[in-house]
């Protein structure tokens, strides 16, 4: 068995004139034994490959694996370090529009973007994300059971820290591009690693050595867990490769779209609105659009209510109908939030193979095909399991490789201290050899933009998107009060908010006046010429509502920002802002640590008109 690990290492790996710590055989004959291995084999072009995607970007692959680990059970995981989370399961359920109903009722100047439901977890609660008036988030828990509120949580909790560092490492733009590029890594270090280990099926049940050389021990593992991992990889490589094929390949137009055409949700039309007459219309509440789908359908399992985000459009459903292979939430119904009356539905049953296959990669990536109960718990521990022993291949795969050349490497420090210690950072820095070679340095930095990510997020969980970017003074429009905030984004908030001919994040706040007497608000980067076409429509919950802003291609100096708001009386109303910073009107809070008292104020003051 030694002589076959052996044959697995290569020798072009070492340091230069360095031998590895088990050979003994004089110069001259390594170097004619290294000329006959130079041949290159299918064998070797495989090691090669095998060992380049396992040591070049070892840093973000572990991260990423060890936090998809984490990701598989991160429900559980919060469930059992949050009180809050956790209920104890009665005879019934309330209607789950009650749930939000009541969220309403305690959160009156704070937007609900979202209610979970729990409805397959009977020992969770359920949980709405708010934005809080301060202008951040948090995640709120009320009893399914009993619709008592069990308390709030930061947005950012343990199990949601580490599902979005895995699938983005909140790096803004490329986060999920990097991602998904390390799926195809798995999938072509699955085909490598079979092709370099010659007749590995041979080898399922030749068990470690645990009483040899560290070395040999972690070889023998490294094996043996690879070769039980192999379905495990094949699922990792193949949803990964799809997801790298849509981002960035379909994204950024490399490939064509295999998926068909986006869907277009449903929308409330012109004349919807105008069958409700004059006047400020009311909105069904959330029970009574809930009793409106379940008399529809009663067979759908509702996994996640959507309000509007604006007056056009529709109140969203989302749940299942126990499909194989799908999400809770892949079915939806749209709903007039005024009447009642499903406008639209976009169910899995309806769909083509091909989507369905698409909708497939989630929970066969995260392990949630189990759906509800005990089944659903023991995929996931499976997938833990098994994820878990990715992430020893990868740290193992990498100890590997220094213990090999650890000896060899040692041989060809000086002995004096000083210099041994130079020539030795020498090794770890130099931009050639060792395991990383030059890649050591974008495994650092994009390391480095994650921290810097994670700060951020952490900073956006507490203020939202206030606090940075482009402030636009408080101005009368009308009866209402508005001010403004312009970022790049939620995640680069502090890049230059206004660029030509990119999209900017408006965050509008309302400081004054009755938010339900405003039938529709635009944003747009120069003054409109027709009230047809106002601007970018402003949608969100209080404390969330922005619209996504085109910048001219060419921004002159006198350019200017302006809000178009629509009453329901069919009155329109203007002001307009300078588009860059003049010092008065529009401040670049990334320069002024100390603005005015009028400038300054970020928290939403809805009045008690609501």
């Amino acid at each position: 068995m030694s002589a076959e690990i052996d044959s697995s290492f290569d020798p072009d790996a070492l340091p230069e004139g360095a031998l590895p710590d088990n050979q003994t055989t004089a110069p001259s004959a390594t170097k004619a034994r290294r000329k006959k291995k130079k041949k290159l084999t299918a064998h070797r072009a495989a090691y090669l490959v095998h060992s380049f995607i396992g040591l070049k970007l070892s840093l973000l692959f572990t991260i990423v694996l060890a936090t998809g680990t984490i990701a598989v059970i991160n429900e559980e995981l919060d469930w059992l370090i949050y009180d809050e989370m956790r209920v104890t399961p009665q005879a019934e359920r309330l209607n789950e529009g009650e749930l939000m109903d009541r969220l309403d009722a305690a959160f009156p100047n704070a937007g609900i973007s979202f209610l979970t439901t729990a409805n397959q977890r009977p020992h969770m609660a359920a949980m709405a994300q708010v934005s809080s008036p301060e202008g951040g988030f948090q995640k709120v828990w009320i009893d399914p059971y009993t619709g008592e509120i069990t308390g709030q949580t930061d947005f950012l909790t343990v199990g949601t820290f580490f599902s979005i560092l895995h699938t983005r490492l909140y790096m803004p733009v490329i986060g999920r591009a990097l991602v998904n590029v390390f799926g195809v890594l798995c999938l072509i270090g699955l085909i490598s690693g079979l092709i370099s280990y010659r007749r590995f099926w041979r080898e399922f049940f030749t068990l470690p050595r645990w009483n040899a050389k560290p070395r040999i021990f972690l070889g023998d593992l490294h094996k043996f867990l690879g070769l039980w991992s192999l379905w495990f990889v094949l699922i990792m490589g193949v949803t990964g490769t799809w997801w790298f094929y849509h981002n960035p390949l379909v994204f950024y137009k490399v490939a064509p779209q295999v998926l068909p055409t986006r869907f277009i949700e449903p929308q409330l039309t012109h004349q919807d609105l105008d069958k409700l007459g004059s006047g400020i219309p009311n909105k069904l509440s959330s029970a009574e659009i809930i009793r409106s789908v379940k008399t529809h359908d009663p067979d759908f399992t509702i996994g996640v209510l959507r309000p509007p985000e604006h007056n056009g459009q529709a109140y969203r459903v989302m749940g299942t109908k126990g499909e194989i292979l799908t999400s809770a939430m892949d079915s939806s119904y749209y709903v007039h939030p005024y009447t009642g009356e499903i406008i639209g539905d976009r169910l899995v049953e309806d769909i083509t193979a091909l989507q369905r296959f698409d909708y497939a990669m989630v929970p066969l990536h995260y392990g949630t095909w189990g759906n509800e109960g005990a089944s659903d718990l023991a995929v996931k521990l499976v997938w833990f399991i098994f994820g878990l022993g990715m992430t020893v291949l990868s740290v193992s795969g990498m100890i590997i490789y220094y213990q090999r050349t650890r000896s060899a490497t040692n041989k060809l420090l000086p002995e004096q201290p000083t210099k041994r210690f130079f020539k030795k950072s020498w090794f770890i820095f130099r931009p050639w050899g060792g395991p990383m070679s030059g890649f050591k340095y974008l495994n650092w930095a994009f390391i480095t933009v994650t921290c810097i990510g994670i700060s951020i997020a952490f900073t956006l969980q507490r203020e939202g998107a206030s606090g940075s970017g482009f402030r636009y003074a408080e101005q009368q429009v009308g009866e209402w009060t508005i001010s403004l905030n312009a970022t790049a984004g939620l995640l680069e908030k502090d890049l230059p908010p206004i660029r030509p001919g990119r999209q900017t994040n408006m965050n509008v706040f309302i400081h004054g006046g009755n938010p339900k007497a405003i039938k529709f608000m635009h944003v747009k980067a120069r003054k409109p010429r027709t009230m047809r076409a106002p601007g970018a429509v402003v949608h969100g919950q209080l404390g969330n509502q922005h619209s996504n802003t085109i910048m001219p291609k060419t921004i002159k100096d006198n350019a200017k920002l302006w809000v178009t708001i629509e009453d329901w009386y069919g009155n329109f109303y203007q002001a307009s802002w300078p588009l860059m910073p003049d010092g008065k009107q529009t401040i670049d809070l990334r320069l002024n640590n100390q603005p005015t008292t009028a400038e300054a104020s970020t928290t939403i003051e809805i009045k008690e008109t609501l």
